[in-house]
């Protein structure tokens, strides 16, 4: 009992840090796409974290080996792969046009998307929780958006295209997600990661500009250290504490990100009232970011909802029975 204590302490700790490190991620990463690209910026993180993954790999004597593996699966493996890169690079490259905020809570749509995504490929239940959770997400973007909706009606405006951006970001996010279940068969968590990481460095290589570190100042090494860490500790912390917790209160925990986002800029600004990278959140937009992580909360712990109604309908019947 003890034990299990410790590691649902644990789940929940490496949890919070998982939703820590996403959620001032972006506010790094707008700060240094001042010195380098988004492009060269994600290439980065990728090269520093397949080489990481490829020594933790190497020392545990657990490569992956693609020799039997079947066409389909290659064939997924790569779709799967050009998801995530292009999920980092949406995202990072919105933050050309969006504050860190906007981004970090647009990008809440991805459990909308991996919603409809069970129910359409997995043939998941859209259960009454989901449905409840889906509202609350809708309202919430309402609600944070409330002083900014008449700039959508500009097709052609800043804000517009860097939401749609983020848009793109969720949808390629949601198909890496949903290809990952099924090579979960086949391949541990790491040697999904080293395949992802490594392909996507490759891919990116031609359009990058690896020569701009040279001409980052210290503070923009710093931060781009802390991104390239920020993705090899992140999702460490992430695959642990699935490890340790149940997978849908690993979720919960990880829907506090735009909290830990608005947070820290909130910070910023009181140590540097002239911080031009923040939105400056007003209460309907700060309660819109409220409903969105409520509604992914609830949608995450659905599972539980589900195995408990069961464990009650399970134990009527059985009284029913007696």
């Amino acid at each position: 009992m003890m034990k299990s204590q410790q590691n649902h302490s644990l789940g929940f700790i490496l949890s919070l840090i998982t939703a820590f490190m996403w959620g001032v991620l972006p506010i790094a990463l707008k700060e240094l796409l001042t010195g380098m690209d988004a492009s060269t910026i994600v290439w980065y993180r990728f090269l520093f974290a397949a080489f990481f993954v490829l020594v933790w790999l190497n020392y545990r004597e657990r490569l992956p080996k693609l020799g039997p593996t079947n066409i389909l699966t290659r064939v997924i493996i790569i779709i799967s792969a050009a998801g995530l890169c292009a999920n980092y690079v949406f995202f990072s490259f919105s933050l050309n046009y969006l504050n860190a905020e906007t981004s970090e809570a647009v990008i809440q749509l991805t459990t909308l998307f991996l919603i409809l995504g069970g129910v359409v490929f997995y043939k998941e239940q859209f259960s009454g929780v989901q449905k409840i959770g889906t509202l609350f997400i809708v309202a919430g973007l309402l609600l944070f958006f409330n002083d900014r909706l008449g700039e959508f009606k500009n097709l052609g405006s800043q804000q517009t295209f860097g939401v749609f951006i983020v848009f793109l970001s969720a949808i390629t996010w949601t198909v890496y997600s949903l290809l990952q279940k099924k090579l979960l068969r086949e391949f541990t968590s790491s040697q999904l990661l080293f395949m992802m990481y490594g392909f996507s460095a490759l891919v990116l290589f031609p359009f990058v500009s690896p020569n701009a570190l040279l001409k980052l100042d210290g503070f923009q090494i710093f931060l781009l250290s802390f991104c390239c860490l920020n993705t090899v500790v992140a999702y460490g912390c992430f695959t642990e504490a699935l490890n340790c917790w149940d997978a849908s209160k690993v979720s919960a925990v990880l829907a506090l990100a735009p909290l830990f986002t608005i947070i820290g800029l909130k910070f910023i600004v009181l140590i540097e009232p002239n911080y031009a990278y923040s939105d400056r959140l007003g209460a309907l937009s700060l309660i819109g970011a409220m409903l969105l992580v409520l509604g992914s909360v609830l949608t995450a712990l659905m599972p539980i909802f589900s195995r408990r109604l069961e464990k009650n309908s399970s134990d009527s019947a059985s009284l029913g029975g007696s």
